[in-house]
């Protein structure tokens, strides 16, 4: 068990931050679902409805007793099917996303999304009688369906090999998701949740013409996440708090132990290894050139980069 958990532990520090999302959703699905065992095996616990409280509403009443299901539904996973299919996409999607823009912008997204999924979800349901109320909303659908949509926008000619079809460009993915779920909201079930899938699809389209346009809606959530992590246990100094990086111990003669970094490329080649001030002299230019195309998107849109410097943001974006 203690190397199931060491693995599990160097996957979050160094996986970057849709592994960390994969883990989260995994880790309140087992969470549920031994709960709901507990439950069935006679032991009394406090269950509100709705995954233990963790699934949000769209009945006022109810979100105001668990307001936190606002952001807790967003990972909470009740059949396995659905939880496989959604980490499959936010894999997939949410690999490509991180390429461009980084773990923060990830996060931020995924948020966003997710509760842009739910504020259609409540203002829909209980404004437009037909669609009808009540029940609970769960699921990362929403949050997923924004970090596809942004990325479709983004790139919409990247192309990828789909099984079965052959290579199909990401805007016609996207567009097909987003038909799908409008599509369904006339055969009348799953109502809720197809709204919040088009609320999420809705945001990851809005925010990415914000980036180009030089605006960025996430900026205000990940400044407060920034916040939040100075709080985080074990940075008493008020330090942001960094995964580590795998780091390898090199003994050299007559120097003793002098800590390298070894770099994988992803093309899945090795490069020698570094010392500590080679690899911070490294990665501080390849920050900085990040921060100058970054910088030109903003001002003039990311068509206006050349294509080298989408090349090498698409290798580095992760680094962010």
């Amino acid at each position: 068990m203690s190397s199931i958990s060491e693995d599990i532990r160097g996957r979050w520090e160094t996986g970057g931050m849709v592994v960390r999302l994969i883990l989260v959703n995994v880790g309140v699905f087992l969470l549920v679902a031994t709960l709901g065992l507990l439950e069935t095996l006679g032991i009394p616990l406090p269950n509100p409805g709705g995954a233990f409280g963790l699934a949000t509403s769209s009945d006022a009443a109810v979100l105001v007793r668990r307001p936190w299901s606002i952001v807790t539904h967003m990972f909470v996973h009740l059949g396995v099917w659905h939880l496989v299919m959604n980490l499959l996409v936010l894999w997939w999607m949410g690999g490509m996303f991180r390429n461009y823009f980084g773990d923060r912008r990830t996060l931020s997204t995924y948020l966003m999304g997710g509760l842009a999924g739910w504020l259609v979800y409540f203002l829909l349901l209980n404004l437009v009688p037909g669609f009808g109320g009540g029940g609970f909303a769960l699921g990362a659908s929403a949050a997923v369906m924004a970090l596809m949509v942004a990325t479709a926008v983004y790139a919409p000619d990247y192309t990828i090999r789909m099984f079965l079809i052959g290579p199909v460009k990401l805007k016609w993915v996207a567009l097909a998701y987003v038909l799908l779920d409008y599509a369904a909201l006339s055969r009348g079930a799953n109502v809720g949740g197809h709204l919040g899938h088009l609320g999420g699809a809705a945001y990851g389209l809005l925010y990415m013409q914000g980036i180009k346009g030089g605006r960025d809606f996430g900026a205000p959530l990940e400044r407060l996440l920034d916040g939040l992590a100075t709080w985080w246990p074990g940075n008493a100094k008020g330090e942001k708090a960094r995964p580590r990086k795998a780091k390898r111990q090199k003994r050299t003669r007559g120097k003793g132990l002098q800590t390298v970094h070894r770099s994988v490329t992803k093309d899945g080649t090795t490069r020698r290894g570094q010392s500590d001030e080679e690899f911070n002299a490294e990665k501080k230019v390849r920050q900085e050139r990040i921060d100058r195309i970054l910088d030109k998107i903003s001002k003039v849109g990311y068509d206006q980069l050349t294509k080298e410097e989408k090349d090498f943001l698409f290798r580095h974006g992760g680094d962010i």
